[in-house]
């Protein structure tokens, strides 16, 4: 049995689609009632902050699934640290109880060398709680993931597709390995039946390295898109965050955690994957490609 937390988020969502393929015993998580038509599906009302209702849903469950991060209002980074904490903390005393063997988890990739922003610190602390937890896992890392949905992707696309003169702040020139949804995918599922994958942590991304400027230059260039870039010293990203959240999907103070965190180099550590795995990534243009077409 697999306990999905995440369910009815980007990332969990499409790992339901596909671990539902694999003809697997599935548990979702969720606050509100839901009801399937798959027999392999199920789902239990519950919340990572309530204790007692994570208890009775690891109840049975080998692998957890953990796709739960908080990012609030943008005066409240400590009220979300806490939250995060607290949720990843109940989990693992859950897994403890019912003898859960392992949490399979997807983060931020983050330069262990770098003061960390808000978002990427809380992240970070939520994987050094799964590690020193006593409980088998396998953790995976990104920066930016390209896919119809995702607040990274959203977010780049709205810029380059909505500002003819785009501009450039203070973290232009951080770098970053983007990665395709599907490449993410075949990682987070494919290690189920990888023992090779257990208590390892592994950075993710294509092979390409791109700074934030470039990355959007050259998806205005896929797009067909002349644009103009100026650099503005600062980072805006109170502003940058509002006039974004008005223009695209994402929520307004995910994009301020999210813009405050591009100061943050995120580039893999090299790493066996490919030899695990048998594959590699996709490239950023090809992904771009994938997402568009």
């Amino acid at each position: 049995m697999i306990l999905l937390t995440g369910a009815t988020g980007f990332i969990g969502g499409l790992v339901l689609d596909a671990l539902s393929a694999k003809n697997v015993q599935i548990r979702c998580l969720v606050r509100k009632p839901v009801r399937s038509d798959n027999p392999n599906i199920s789902y239990m009302t519950g919340d990572v902050l309530d204790p007692d209702s994570l208890v009775k849903s690891t109840q049975g469950v080998d692998t957890v699934y953990y796709f739960i991060h908080m990012m609030g209002e943008q005066k409240e980074q400590e009220k979300f640290d806490i939250l995060d904490r607290k949720a990843i903390t109940n989990m693992v005393r859950a897994c403890k109880i019912n003898g859960v063997k392992r949490i399979i988890h997807l983060t931020g990739m983050s330069d262990p060398r770098e003061k960390l922003s808000h978002h990427l610190a809380s992240r970070k602390e939520v994987e050094e709680i799964i590690k020193s937890s006593g409980i088998d896992y396998t953790i995976f890392r990104a920066s930016v993931i390209i896919g119809r949905g995702g607040a990274a992707f959203e977010i780049l696309d709205t810029a380059v597709r909505r500002f003819p003169i785009i501009p450039v702040f203070n973290w232009a020139h951080t770098r970053v390995q983007p990665i395709f949804i599907g490449d993410v995918l075949r990682y987070l599922v494919e290690c189920l039946d990888k023992k090779e994958t257990v208590n390892k942590c592994y950075d993710i991304g294509c092979s390409q390295i791109f700074t934030y400027e470039e990355l959007m230059r050259e998806y205005a260039s896929e797009l067909g898109l002349k644009r103009i870039f100026i650099h503005v010293p600062g980072s805006w990203h109170w502003i940058s965050s509002l006039v974004l959240g008005k223009m695209s999907s994402v929520d307004s103070n995910v994009i301020y955690w999210l813009i405050e965190s591009l100061r943050n180099n995120m580039v893999c550590e090299t790493n066996d994957l490919k030899k695990i795995f048998g594959f590699e990534p996709i490239s950023f243009k090809d992904s771009i490609n994938m997402v568009l077409y």
